[in-house]
């Protein structure tokens, strides 16, 4: 069918009609998020006749986000139900890149298997056939990390292979900054129970639940109550598993329309931060040592005025005759509270898997007593205070912990607070404002926070650890270096030892594990014992414990003075500033205990972010917020020097707590495409002495509009619920190549008629979503592969398509990283069970009747 016109008249012209194409009911572009490239032999190249994996190198910019592909061997995927196609993939062993690198600089890779296997990666970077550094995943994880070093600036080859048969996706990043900082690169799907959510009531609003039609709440504090859904609604069987939790989101969206909650979100699971290591016994100082621990115990009193610690974990091993952990007993304080089964909080062993006793080996750390038994803790002077958040499978969840932290801070208990010093080895939590809360609450009160950060080896934050008013504790080995588990980012506060039973750090013949007090299982009687574990949760209560003595020697210690002192270099070992794996250093309790005695506070100012990175495409403008730490008196702000290519205006005071700077962009005064590095110098006076704040920034001119690829894109319409399977089905679908950094989709109408293509539409409600099928499977958006929603990733919202309507200019961004949940991007919800979008095939194409399917 084909719509005529004829000529408006007019002399010299011709009396014919000519056809022209009827509107699209959809049309659009879909820009490329900057820096994204894709690897040159993906399934859209090899899935040609012919094809063949490229034998040259892929030359990278100095910043990249690249998606890849890799198999081992050619093969079939596993048949999805009612998919009715066999995707086969073909074999690439490897992927060579030619990648700019500078001193400090590193790559990260992250591999993400596909649905035929999950092979290990092996990343190797390297000058002239000589290996630089290398790294696999599998038993170190899904990330890894390669790392110049000290080695000279220049260009450097790098090498993707695998060490399995079966297809895998992959991510390599890069920034200027080192690290590829904060990217994700699957959707979230934080754990969360049903039928429940966190709720903050908005100000001057009072609780409703009562008349919320079988809602039922529970005060936890603040503003903040947990409440839960009609039992209509969550009684079915039928409503369990990802069913379940759908029907659990919809409802949390529904109670965000309410105009008296300020935040609604769901109660999510947390984790212990510890992986169990089966090693022989051995010399447990060496984690000690490191530290400098003996030092520290020579030149304090730390008996004096004994600290309680409050260890947030699984509880204390308790024997058959009601005895704590003999190397606990006597430094357990009488206090303590089970947040899980109530009663006394007692540790069933089973919080990482077999018997493990995850918060009686934290506690060790912290407080082990000296008794001729065992190992003594690092502030074994020290009194616990255990309190139970972590249940069986050290699994609980974030009401339980709010819950705990705000008894320990006598925000619900009264009175004061149960311990000055909080250690918390759990997290994967994402951002929450009712956690904020009461971090912020118990800050306020002098307490001091510490957590684990966590062990995915990933940028993305994890909360508690990353929140501000916390100190976040990554993990070294025995010889000082990062261990390959732990989390980094820019969150990172500082770094203790939590092994890496993969290295010998130390020479030492032994792996690089910590030994604490443990236990094991008899029947059904816990036994005390100890046990080597790995992870940020060992590390963190090194550093509680060092707090703990420093609060020995100085009580009013808080955080502010604290973080003024660590940002100052009096608490941890020295090296060269700040990094993104160790944060301001490894805790050296010497020093830290010195500092405490001496007690000469240090006034300071510090940035937030304490590294500015600006582009003419991202983030051009960027509001610094600088903030006192010390008693001091600041005078005298001002902006002593910046680069040329970089505006910075000063405004407040330090002493009113409002100072802030506005960095903005002057591209125009950048070279396209080479970073350029600049210090802000902040000078400021301190009791009328000179001090300089100084902040590092980089500044990019992105021209490389033009050269982004993200790879060949799938543009669907898709149906807005998913299948039994997880899977949304397409509807219509369009394939759309980059062509001058950007790609161009245009779907056509419905014409009545079969058999029916690909590209129609019919009138209906529909998700737009495009994305690539890098491993051929026929699947799209996928972790590690680019995804475009409209209107914004993570955020999908129903398209109408009417008859006779057109709708065009759609604008979409593709990327390979996703959304992440946080304060900042309250809206972001889970997605449990989300597999990706489906393809139609050419015979797949829904029919318009009940008449022969459409061909393409």
């Amino acid at each position: 069918m084909a719509l005529l016109t004829g000529c408006g008249g007019g002399s010299g012209g011709s009396d014919a009609v000519a056809p022209i194409a009827p509107p699209s009911p959809l049309s659009g572009v879909i820009s490329i998020e900057a820096n994204s490239r894709v690897d040159q032999d993906t399934m859209d190249q090899l899935g040609l006749d012919g094809a063949r994996p490229a034998t040259v190198s892929l030359g990278l910019p100095d910043n990249f986000v690249l998606a890849g592909y890799l198999a081992g061997s050619g093969g079939s995927y596993p048949t999805l139900t009612d998919q009715g196609v066999i995707f086969s993939y073909e074999s690439d062993a490897e992927d060579l890149y030619n990648v700019p690198m500078a001193k400090g600089q590193a790559i990260v890779l992250e591999a993400f298997g596909s649905r035929a296997g999950n092979p290990a990666l092996r990343i190797e970077l390297t000058d002239n056939g000589r290996i630089v550094d290398s790294a696999e995943t599998g038993s170190a994880g899904s990330r890894v990390v390669v790392e110049l070093g000290d080695e000279a600036e220049g260009e450097y080859s790098l090498t993707v292979r695998t060490l399995g048969s079966g297809p895998a996706r992959y991510v390599i990043s890069k920034n200027s900054v080192g690290t590829a900082t904060q990217l994700n690169f699957d959707w979230p799907d934080y754990d969360f129970v049903q039928g429940e959510a966190l709720v903050s009531m908005a100000e001057g609003k009072t609780s409703s639940f009562a008349v919320n039609a079988g809602v039922s709440g529970r005060h936890l504090g603040g503003a903040d109550w947990l409440v839960s859904m009609p039992v209509v609604a969550t009684s079915s069987a039928a409503n369990s598993g990802i069913a379940g939790q759908q029907i659990t989101l919809e409802w949390i969206r529904e109670l965000r329309k309410r105009p008296e909650y300020k935040s609604v979100v769901p109660n999510y699971f947390f984790r212990t931060q510890a992986t169990p290591i089966d090693e022989p016994d051995y010399s447990l100082n060496w984690h000690y040592d490191l530290v400098n621990a003996p030092i520290a115990w020579q030149i304090g009193n730390a008996g004096l005025t004994p600290v309680h610690v409050a260890v947030l974990d699984s509880g204390l091993l308790q024997d058959s005759e009601g005895h704590w952990h003999p190397d606990l007993q006597q430094n357990v304080a009488p206090e303590g509270r089970d947040f899980i089964d109530g009663g006394e909080p007692v540790d069933p062993g089973s919080s990482v898997g077999g018997d493990v006793y995850h918060g009686t080996h934290v506690a060790g750390t912290i407080g082990a007593a000296l008794n001729n038994e065992g190992i003594g803790g690092i502030a074994f002077e020290s009194k616990i205070v255990p309190v139970r958040v972590l249940g069986e499978g050290g699994v609980g969840t974030s009401d339980q912990l709010i819950a705990g932290i705000r008894w320990v801070t006598g925000e619900t208990s009264g009175g004061s607070p149960k311990a000055q010093v909080v250690n918390m080895s759990l997290g994967g939590l994402p951002q929450i404002e009712a956690l904020e809360s009461a971090l912020r609450y118990g800050v306020s009160e002098g307490l001091l926070f510490v957590a684990a950060a966590g062990n995915s080896a990933t940028s993305v934050p994890s909360y508690p650890a990353a929140s501000s008013h916390v100190l976040s504790v990554s993990a070294v080995d025995a010889g000082g270096r990062p261990a390959s588990y732990s989390n980094f980012g820019s969150w990172i506060d500082l770094a203790a030892p939590g092994g890496d039973a993969s290295r010998d750090g130390n020479l030492d013949g032994l792996a690089d594990v910590v030994w604490s007090t443990s236990g094991e299982r008899r029947g059904s009687v816990s036994v005390p014992g100890y046990r080597g574990l790995q992870g940020t949760s060992m590390a963190s209560p090194h550093v509680a414990g060092v707090l703990a003595l420093m609060k020995s020697e100085m009580p009013n210690l808080n955080t502010v003075t604290v973080r003024g002192w660590l940002e100052s270099g009096l608490l941890t070992q020295p090296q060269d500033g700040r990094t993104d794996r160790l944060g301001w250093g490894i805790i050296d309790a010497g020093k830290a205990v010195a500092k405490a005695i001496d007690g000469e506070p240090v006034t300071v100012l510090s940035a937030s972010p304490a590294v500015v990175s600006l582009s003419n495409e991202g983030i051009s403008t960027q509001l610094v917020e600088i903030q006192k730490f010390g008693d001091a008196s600041v005078s005298a702000e001002m902006v002593a020097s910046q680069p040329e290519w970089l505006g910075a205006e000063l405004s407040g005071s330090a002493e009113s707590g409002d100072l802030e700077l506005m960095l903005t962009l002057k591209p125009d005064l950048l070279d396209p495409d080479e970073p350029a590095r600049g210090v802000v110098d902040i000078a400021y006076e301190v009791d009328l002495s000179p001090n300089t704040l100084s902040i590092p920034v980089i500044g990019q001119l992105l021209s490389d509009e033009r050269a982004r690829d993200a790879g060949r894109h799938f543009v669907l319409l898709v149906s807005k619920e998913p299948t039994d399977g997880g899977f949304y089905l397409a509807q219509s679908q369009v394939v759309a190549d980059v062509e001058n950094g950007q790609y161009r989709f245009r779907f056509e109408p419905d014409d009545g008629e079969e058999p029916r293509r690909l590209s129609e539409v019919t009138p209906g409600e529909y998700f737009l979503v495009a994305g690539t099928d890098l491993d051929g499977d026929g699947l799209i958006c996928q972790a590690g592969e680019a995804c475009a929603e409209y209107p914004v990733s993570g955020l999908r919202e129903v398209i109408t398509i009417e008859d006779g309507q057109s709708l065009s200019d759609i604008r979409m961004t593709t990327s390979f990283s996703r959304p992440t949940i946080s304060t900042s991007n309250p809206d972001i919800l889970p997605r449990p069970g989300f597999k990706g979008y489906r393809l139609l095939q050419p015979d797949q194409a829904p029919s318009t009747n009940d008449g022969v399917k459409a061909v393409q």
